[in-house]
């Protein structure tokens, strides 16, 4: 019994010297899939975003900016003015995109947070546009936000056409444009940024922590079974 005691931990303690050594390069993993738009000539789009309608101005500051930024794109908007700024979806990511992915950018406010921040993105034939909307985190300073994933509950059909579940997969399926929706307050100066925009998978590391916990509770359940049943008195004759 002392011999698979022994073994039990053994090969507890070899688990557990593995997962961690996992973990500690899943840490470290690229969670980044497609290649991140930045405006940087590594990075810039292969086709510059437009104006989805014709309120926005729009122009890549490759020289600095707001917060010692570099290489980004300045949207600016007047009073209760709303546009969308977007680029091919294809520029971010080509491949399957999957219900786990979601958006993160940093985007700049100069001195007030717009009325409404959204990811839009669409499958142009099909006619319908999804939006998911953000709330931005203050103005004067760059802040990185991010989407919810890309299931069907977390967006909405803003186009008004009633687009349900099986149109938001049919649409993610053939995504073509994806892009920025701003509408600006009532005051301020209606300038904003956005930069490192990117496509995000999960880490690594949040799967390797539930194999972490099955295991865990498996072994815990060796350890009952290797724990020997108590000695039953015998009665004499």
């Amino acid at each position: 019994m002392k011999l698979g005691w022994f073994r039990g931990r053994l090969w507890a303690g070899g688990c557990v010297c593995i997962l961690s050594l996992l973990l500690a390069r899943s840490v470290q993993a690229d969670s980044i899939i497609g290649t991140p738009i930045d405006w940087e000539d590594a990075h810039d789009p292969i086709t510059a975003w437009d104006r989805l309608g014709t309120a926005a101005t729009i122009l890549e500051m490759d020289t600095g900016g707001e917060g010692n930024a570099t290489d980004w794109l300045k949207i600016t908007l007047g009073n209760d003015a709303a546009d969308t700024v977007k680029g091919a979806s294809a520029d971010l990511f080509v491949g399957k995109w999957q219900p786990e992915y979601w958006v993160e950018f940093d985007f700049w406010a100069n001195d007030l947070p717009p009325a409404v921040l959204q990811i839009r993105w669409a499958d142009s034939a099909g006619g319908r546009v999804w939006g998911n909307t953000i709330s931005p985190s203050g103005a004067g300073g760059w802040n990185t936000l991010r989407t919810d994933s890309f299931l069907a509950a977390n967006w909405t059909d803003v186009s008004g056409s009633g687009g349900d579940a099986n149109d938001f997969l049919a649409d993610l399926n053939a995504i073509d444009w994806i892009g920025v929706y701003i509408l600006a307050g009532a005051t301020g100066t209606g300038e904003y940024g956005v930069d490192d925009f990117k496509l995000m998978v999960p880490e690594p590391a949040e799967y390797l922590m539930l194999a972490s916990a099955l295991i865990t509770a498996f072994l815990v359940m060796r350890r009952r079974k290797l724990v020997p049943p108590p000695l039953q008195p015998v009665a004499l004759g």
